[in-house]
């Protein structure tokens, strides 16, 4: 091989060397770029993260949110988006029913809640750091001891060890220690888990043929029958037919719901006496006419205008 091809093949040789380092420069420019934007997405995250945990620690730092409950975690906070109901309810349009005023509320015998209740008291916030405990809270009145009653909860999200819809008498534990079911645990509640199994009397046994899905919004409707004390279940509009029989009439019973889960909420989307008389349906359509507007001046019995303002 002469001089001048040894130097022609260095050249090309050199000139391969210089293209495949600047491919490579290249390639590791662009990798860096991409690591200094998944670093800049990961200090945002943290950031606002961090921002979340000092407004509801009062401004001091604390460690992670975490639930002991389940090892799946929730959002951090709840958005907008995520607490609509996107699950429509069929009962207003199938059902003629009053609308009821009862909300939740929190014991005031618990000076140890760690539960939140917002939008005028319809939402209810469990454990909105960490959760170490079991928590039930009940409607702010009794339901009325006679008729049918009906009310629907709007779960974003199902999680951790127990999460309760139910009824239960006024003397409900509301508090445990300990991560379980709680509304049944005794002769006082009867609840469904979102395991699918029902409880009472510490005793469970199976209702829904599969669990809620873990992770996925879900409405739950129930209804109580004060009449033939019975209570009845219904999921995203499906009816799962009669749960409990031989509800005692001697107690009064109260709407409840319990949670073990960190951060976990709960949303009173609708709540009504079924009609089951011709009075009923009469007092729902004075309700929803022209007529309620202009009470004062018309001529109606005094106790059907004191229906008409409740």
């Amino acid at each position: 091989m002469s001089k001048k091809e040894d130097e022609v093949e260095e050249q090309t040789m050199l000139a391969g060397k210089r293209n495949d380092g600047k491919k490579k420069s290249c390639q590791r420019r662009q990798w860096l770029e991409k690591r200094r934007k998944r670093k800049r997405k990961r200090s945002n995250i943290i950031d606002q993260n961090q921002k979340h945990r000092n407004v509801n620690s009062g401004g001091s730092n604390r460690s992670t949110i975490r639930s002991v409950s389940g090892s799946v975690l929730p959002p951090l906070c709840w958005s907008a988006i995520s607490l609509m109901c996107h699950l429509k309810s069929d009962h207003n349009l199938n059902k003629n029913c009053l609308n009821s005023r009862w909300q939740w509320s929190k014991s005031t015998n618990n000076i140890n809640t760690t539960t939140i209740l917002l939008d005028n008291n319809k939402q209810i916030l469990f454990h909105p750091r960490t959760s170490s405990s079991t928590q039930v809270i009940l409607a702010d009145r009794p339901l009325p001891s006679n008729g049918k009653h009906y009310w629907e909860i709007y779960v974003p999200a199902v999680y951790g060890t127990s999460i309760m819809f139910g009824i239960a008498t006024n003397e409900q534990q509301m508090l445990s220690s300990s991560f379980t079911n709680l509304i049944g645990i005794d002769q006082h509640g009867w609840a469904l888990s979102h395991h699918g199994l029902l409880w009472h009397n510490g005793i469970s046994r199976s209702y829904l043929s599969q669990p809620m899905e873990t992770l996925r919004p879900i409405l739950v409707g129930l209804e109580f029958d004060a009449d033939v004390r019975t209570l009845s279940y219904t999921i995203n509009n499906q009816s799962m037919g009669i749960a409990f029989h031989s509800i005692p009439k001697d107690k009064l019973i109260y709407p409840a719901v319990s949670s073990t889960s960190a951060q976990s909420t709960m949303m009173l989307k609708h709540c009504c006496k079924m009609c089951s008389s011709l009075r009923e349906l009469c007092l729902k359509l004075i309700k929803s006419s022209d007529l309620k507007e202009n009470i004062n001046n018309q001529l109606l019995p005094r106790h059907l205008i004191e229906q008409l303002i409740l």
